[in-house]
């Protein structure tokens, strides 16, 4: 029997012969997420017929195939990507994690004892794992965040319990968060347009707005004049992660600063996530090892 949420997405997919199969839902996964690769290594490597499938779908569907996705049993949930993390966690309301509603994004969806989909968000816990595993602790640092969007508000949340007041400078093209309830209190806000006045003082650089990404790999949020004026030991930290050197880290480089991309940050809150949805189906999956395996071998 055809699902009926086939009807409200713009791919084809095939979900037919599995046992159970998880989605990664955005305007246009099919073209470039790399989670199917790693939850599918994951899948395979303990044996289990299942596979993540990407969803795409535009805005007025988006409710109905959430919908749709949460009756049919052989759905176990997933992940959310642009543009829909701020949309997903307005469709659960109360089911989403109180982490998530300070952040106003979720990323991972996931059935409940009940089998109702709730959410939370992985992406921040990630962001900041990834980073310290590299560079260690960063207390005393001056880090400025590029972008607010479901990933930039991630990013804040946990990179804002890291830092003493007032060492955290937010700059955005969107200025909507400005005046969220939930944004943090003890950060510094900078003008978009102005932003390369304050570059000397900065010691971690973080992009998280979507130039360089997809289609905007000719971008960058910073040129080449803006880069010279960071400090020669300031990292630039570009949570994209395909491509693997956007035009801000290639620029970055040849400044000779230290750079991170996103890749390792990607891994991380697709094996945080991973462990949300299939914990339902069984706790003792570890989908480290599988995922890390894939990464290596591309």
């Amino acid at each position: 029997m055809k699902n009926k949420f086939f009807d409200f997405i713009n791919n084809t997919i095939k979900i037919e012969n599995l046992d159970r199969f998880a989605v990664i839902i955005g305007k246009n996964p099919s073209l470039n997420a790399r989670s199917p690769v790693l939850w599918n290594a994951a899948f395979k490597a303990y044996n289990l017929n299942y596979a993540m499938v990407p969803i795409d779908v535009d805005l007025g569907n988006l409710e109905i195939v959430l919908r749709l996705l949460q009756q049919d049993k052989k759905c176990i949930g997933g992940a959310i990507t642009i543009p829909y993390k701020s949309n997903v966690l307005n469709w659960l309301g109360e089911s989403a994690s109180e982490e998530a509603k300070n952040i106003k994004a979720i990323n991972c969806i996931y059935r409940n004892k009940e089998g109702v989909f709730e959410g939370t968000n992985t992406d921040g816990e990630a962001s900041l794992v990834a980073f310290k595993n590299k560079f260690g602790e960063f207390k005393n640092k001056r880090v400025m965040i590029m972008g607010s969007g479901g990933a930039g508000k991630a990013v804040i949340a946990y990179f804002t319990k890291e830092l003493n007041n007032f060492n955290l400078y937010l700059t955005s093209r969107n200025k909507s968060y400005l005046n969220s309830d939930k944004k943090p209190k003890n950060i510094v806000w900078v003008d978009w347009q102005k932003k390369s006045l304050i570059l000397n003082t900065i010691d971690v650089l973080i992009n998280c707005t979507s130039i360089g990404f997809d289609r905007q790999t000719d971008i960058t949020p910073l040129e080449d004049g803006d880069i010279r004026l960071l400090k020669k030991q300031s990292i630039v930290y570009d949570i994209i992660y395909n491509p693997k050197k956007t035009l801000l880290l290639n620029l970055a480089k040849k400044n000779d600063l230290k750079i991170i991309n996103g890749s390792e940050m990607n891994l991380l809150q697709a094996v945080l996530a991973f462990k949300y949805v299939v914990s339902t189906v069984d706790k003792k999956i570890n989908p480290e090892k599988a995922m890390r395996e894939i990464v290596k071998s591309q």
